[in-house]
């Protein structure tokens, strides 16, 4: 578990007591490309550490057409946080884009053990700032950024991502047609 003890130190250093005990409650998990590890109107039970490959969460509008929330990437926690919070069925789908291999934590446990143990609770709490400032990112992004800058912060952020992912997933993230992606692509010669 050398992989959860380099992650850790990330967000706040943990004594080796916190690191066994969440170690005791993760598993390795192996999902293949197009897996889902929550589909929609299922009520979420894990949270996963993205140790390989690219997931991404989306819904889908009444017309049909999916919408790319978030794309995740090592090493990056991945799940529907809000569902497990309120303990209620996923709007969003979590589907691996490739191969993945991630760390897997019940959450309820890991919120118990966060409960009982004050430096577990730091931590939990700095992964929860995490995410919170990753989010607030992306919806400035949106409301800043035109269609080609997005496009642009997106290879900076993930610079082989045109190589491993289909190019429709993009597109949706950056919230622009393929079409749009594609004239962007074209006038930079990527």
């Amino acid at each position: 578990m050398e992989f959860f003890r380099e992650f850790s130190q990330n967000f706040h250093p943990l004594s080796e007591d916190a690191l066994n005990r969440i170690f005791n409650i993760l598993s390795i998990k192996k999902f293949p490309k197009n897996y889902e590890l929550v589909s929609l109107g299922q009520k979420p039970t894990n949270i996963y550490i993205l140790k390989e490959g690219i997931i991404r969460s989306y819904n889908i509008d009444i017309k049909g057409k999916e919408h790319t929330k978030t794309l995740y990437t090592p090493v990056i926690t991945s799940g529907n946080l809000g569902a497990l919070i309120k303990n209620e069925p996923s709007e969003l789908i979590y589907e691996c884009l490739t191969d993945c291999e991630v760390l897997e934590c019940d959450y309820h446990d890991f919120y118990k053990l966060s409960l009982q143990h004050h430096e577990i609770s730091i931590f939990h709490y700095k992964i929860l700032q995490n995410i919170y400032i990753r989010e607030e990112s992306k919806i400035l992004e949106l409301q800043m950024l035109d269609a080609t800058q997005r496009y642009k912060k997106l290879q900076e952020n993930y610079p082989n991502i045109d190589n491993l992912i289909n190019q429709y997933h993009i597109a949706s993230y950056l919230n622009i047609t393929p079409v749009q992606l594609s004239r962007i692509r074209n006038s930079y010669n990527y």
